[in-house]
Order: C-alpha cells, then sequence, then structure tokens
C-alpha cells in the first residue's frame, strides 16, 4: 500500500502540516499521495496570497475597501423605516420632569441628591404645565405617524393580488363569467324606477346594460381600467375608481340605490364589514341595496361557481342578512333564484352516470338554487 497506510505515529504522515491539515487521510485507494496533495494545495495558497488573491485583512479595513472610505449607506424599505421611526417616536413622545438623579462619591453628595429631589418636587407642577404644549404636540406627531403606518400597510396589502384578477381570468385566459342576463334583469326590476342605481365593482357593465334594458339608470364603479375601458366600449357610464374609496367619499345619507355581485366573494374578507356598515352610512333613508351572491346550498351550484377562478369564498345567505340587520338595515330579504331548469338537470344527470336524480333529498341538495338575491332597504 502507498504512504496513506501508515500510522500516524511514523514519520510525518502523523504531524499537522503548516496550514492546517491533515495530512494522514486515511483514503483506502492505493496510489494516491495523500501528503504530496495537501504540499501541493499549501503550495497554491501560498502562491495566490503573494500575488494578492487571498489577504487576510482586519474587518474594518475590509469595510472601510468596501465602502471607499465613506460611511455606509443603508437603504430601508419605507415601511420598515417608519416602522422603527415609529418605537423611536414613542420612547421619546413623552416629555416629563422625572429623570434620574444621582450623586457623586463625596461628602457632601449624599446631602445634594437630596436637595435635587427636593426641588424636583416643588418644580414639579410648573415643569408639567410648561411641558403640556409639547406633550400634546408630540402625541399628535405620533398619531400621524402611526396613521401614516397604517395607511402604508393598507396600501401594501391592497396591491397584492393572491389570485387572478377578473380581466386576466375573465378575457386572458378564457374563463367566461355565467351567463347571468335573465338573473341581472331581474336583480334591476328590483329597484324603483327613477332612482339611480350604483353598480359597485361593475366588471365589464353586464348589470349595467341590464338595467338600461328595464329603463333603469345606472351607472358603475370599478377598479380594474381594463374593465372600464371594455364597459366603456359598449356606452355604457363606468367611473374609474376602487368602490371602497368611492363610497368613503360620498355623503351621508346621499345615495339611493346600491347594486353588489358577488358581494364578499372576492377580496379581503374584511373588506366586507366596512363595505356593508358603510352602505348603511351612505344610503338615504329608504334607500336600497340589492345583491346577487352564490347560494352555498347547492352542490353543483357551487361547482359551477368556483369554475370562475377568481372566485375565493361563498357567504351563507344567513350570515350576509345577520350582517345587514346588525348595520342598521331594515327589512332584508335573501331570495332563492337561479333554479337549475329540466334542460340543466338532464345534462347533469349524463355527467354523472345517468343517476337518478329528479326526486329525493339528493335532488334537493344536488339542484337547490344556485343564487340568492339579498334585498335591504335603509
Amino acid at each position: 500500500m502507498g504512504e496513506t497506510e501508515k500510522p500516524a505515529t511514523e514519520g510525518t504522515a502523523g504531524k499537522a502540516p503548516p496550514g492546517g491539515a491533515s495530512a494522514n487521510l486515511a483514503l483506502e485507494v492505493e496510489g494516491i499521495d495523500a501528503d504530496a496533495i495537501v504540499r501541493r494545495i499549501e503550495e497554491r495558497v501560498e502562491e495566490r496570497r503573494a500575488d494578492g488573491v487571498y489577504r487576510d485583512l482586519p474587518l474594518l479595513e475590509l469595510e472601510e475597501e468596501r465602502t471607499g472610505g465613506g460611511e455606509a449607506e443603508v437603504s430601508f424599505d419605507p415601511l420598515h423605516e417608519l416602522i422603527f421611526l415609529n418605537q423611536l417616536a414613542r420612547q421619546y413622545a413623552e416629555v416629563t420632569s422625572h429623570y434620574p438623579i444621582g450623586s457623586r462619591r463625596s461628602l457632601l453628595g449624599p446631602f445634594i441628591k437630596v436637595s435635587k429631589k427636593a426641588m424636583r418636587r416643588f418644580m414639579t407642577p410648573y415643569m408639567d404645565a410648561l411641558f403640556a404644549k409639547q406633550r400634546e404636540f408630540n402625541a399628535q406627531c405620533l398619531r400621524s405617524m402611526e396613521t401614516f403606518l397604517e395607511m402604508i400597510k393598507r396600501e401594501r396589502e391592497r396591491s397584492y393580488h393572491g389570485g387572478l384578477d377578473r380581466y386576466t381570468a375573465w378575457v386572458e385566459l378564457g374563463f367566461a363569467a355565467e351567463d347571468e342576463a335573465e338573473l341581472l334583469r331581474e336583480a334591476a326590476r328590483r329597484f324603483p324606477e327613477g332612482k339611480p342605481i350604483i353598480h359597485l365593482y361593475s366588471g365589464k357593465g353586464d348589470f349595467l346594460a341590464a338595467a338600461a334594458g328595464e329603463d333603469r339608470a345606472a351607472f358603475g364603479v370599478e377598479e380594474d381600467p381594463r374593465l372600464v375601458k371594455i364597459a366603456q366600449d359598449r356606452d355604457l357610464k363606468v367611473l374609474s375608481a376602487r368602490p371602497l374609496d368611492f363610497l368613503e367619499s360620498q355623503p351621508l345619507e346621499s345615495l339611493q340605490a346600491v347594486f353588489v355581485q358577488e358581494l364578499g366573494e372576492r377580496g379581503d374578507s374584511r373588506e366586507l364589514l366596512w363595505l356593508v356598515t358603510a352602505l348603511a352610512d351612505r344610503l338615504e333613508k329608504g334607500g336600497i341595496v340589492v345583491a346577487l351572491n352564490h347560494h352555498p346550498h347547492s352542490v353543483l351550484g357551487v361547482e359551477e361557481a368556483f369554475a370562475d377562478p377568481t372566485l375565493l369564498r361563498l357567504v351563507h345567505p344567513g350570515t350576509m342578512q345577520g350582517l345587514f340587520e346588525r348595520a342598521g338595515f331594515r327589512e332584508v330579504e335573501a331570495i332563492p333564484s337561479a333554479d337549475f331548469s329540466p334542460a340543466e338537470k338532464e345534462e347533469w344527470k349524463e355527467k354523472l352516470g345517468g343517476a337518478a336524480l329528479e326526486s329525493g333529498d339528493l335532488a334537493e341538495l344536488l339542484f337547490s338554487p344556485r343564487r340568492y338575491l339579498l334585498e335591504a332597504r335603509r
């Protein structure tokens, strides 16, 4: 065998070379000289160190070389910077005369300390009055920073879309929305004539077209400019704005009629409660809200609903009714709609292998109404 099988106590095989690596690699392979390999590695390291490739510089010198001798610039994300400044402001916002009082190690030190504490006690009422305006100003600045922080967080949440947007799904990817022309006309007929209807999240404007066919004046509010253009190309009145911001900008008790399709089924679920409460504040007395949603009771209806990849959840009609009643609406009613036609039942029967689905509990579970219209008056 080669030198690799020599005991560690013989010769120089058991000694650690200057580089710190062990020469005895204990490789059970014939013809390999481990000592020669280690010596060659050390020689190459020394050569590269001499050429300036490997440099053992102190950390401070490396940092100075990296920054060019100047101060290192640290770039903070605005959100992270505001979080840091907010924490810093909390520490210095409170202005007070209570501060630590120490004493020197001298004969008079303890007496001076007692006199300082006595003076501070007598000066506290005056100092509190003196710092009152400063404390009020600091508190207002801190509240402003917290408001800005919340605004940035909210804007980032709005900008993040975890799923497909409606334009991409409906137009670019070809996930066509359901044919709801008759349902939309039924929803439009529930609004009194002569009252302008505002359709929040109007999409491509299908409800606006249905309302025009029923002699109802309606205009939409849509945040996706691509969907706004599609609706405007159909000569429909659509405002390009975020529906929640639009609703917040309206005066109290100024709206007469509002329509929302698939309310709470997309986006952040927290917006549902805010939207219902805002509708209660912005709707005039006697105003009406109509929402067209998917009914979760129908098994096949749920399957059809989630064929739309932009849909995130279904909201039970009982839940929706409770939210509107709690917000202050009266005469809240959820009306089942969109029954399966005989042709659709026959089509589903063939898909399910020809099972008998005409009657019984199974048929009721499968073919319950796919939609519900929620009507609420202020």
